[in-house]
């Protein structure tokens, strides 16, 4: 039996790129836009290559609008559920290797690697110097072996994400969500996987996360956040016990 594949892309002000991204998507996957408020023609562009829109009134950040899509598609019994951008840098040609190293290595989140790419040294100093730096540190904190834990292209089991579905509403950072992420997958027991993914350049706008400290601070926070979190749960739990 074949699977039943969503794909969601979370988007602010992406009319220059979103419509080639979503022509590229297999028309087999049912395709969700996430829209974080955006003020341009994103959602008029994904409306007219048949996405099913879902839009934030104002902007919430991009760690709340994967928080959307994990919401809502975890109610629809997917079996696979794709993460991905809307900028162009992600290739949807590429979910098929994501899908094929799930189904490989029966990982709960496959995670896509620009790492373990081929042009990762084309990414900016201060990402190339940070990235494995933060992913090590991710990788003590959880026991996983992710080589890239901030990349936004990533496969998810829909049965997994049901198993953290009350940590949805339990995030403390909601604009560097990749963190807390992997620390609440590793404390559910998810199994993890990589994947090589090419990264292409952007051909418009900014990054709205920020520049490279800023975006540091608030992963770093994240994580303090996210271990502070544990360990409350873990002594209320204890004293609940007692």
């Amino acid at each position: 039996m074949e699977n039943k594949i969503a794909v969601f892309i979370t988007v602010f002000n992406e009319e220059q790129t979103i419509g080639d991204v979503l022509s590229l998507i297999d028309k087999s996957y049912d395709v969700y836009l996430i829209d974080d408020g955006s003020s341009d023609k994103t959602v008029e562009i994904a409306r007219k290559k048949d996405a099913e829109v879902i839009s934030h009134s104002i902007n919430l950040g991009q760690g709340m609008a994967v928080l959307t899509a994990f919401k809502l598609l975890t109610k629809k019994d997917y079996d696979i559920i794709i993460e991905m951008d809307g900028d162009g840098q992600h290739d949807p040609r590429e979910i098929p290797k994501l899908i094929a190293k799930m189904q490989e290595t029966g990982a709960d989140v496959v995670a896509g690697s620009r790492i373990l790419g081929s042009n990762y040294q084309e990414v900016p100093f201060g990402r190339n110097f940070f990235l494995p730096f933060l992913t090590w540190f991710l990788n003590k904190l959880t026991g996983y072996n992710i080589s890239d834990s901030m990349c936004g292209f990533r496969a998810f089991r829909g049965e997994a994400l049901k198993k953290v579905k009350l940590f949805f509403d339990d995030i403390a950072e909601p604009e560097y969500i990749a963190s807390e992420m992997w620390i609440k997958f590793a404390q559910a027991g998810l199994k993890i996987a990589n994947v090589p993914i090419t990264l292409s350049g952007r051909n418009y706008g900014i990054s709205y996360k920020g520049k490279i400290f800023r975006y540091g601070r608030g992963i770093i926070s994240a994580i303090i956040r996210a271990k502070l979190d544990t360990y409350k749960y873990k002594y209320k739990n204890e004293h609940q016990a007692d």
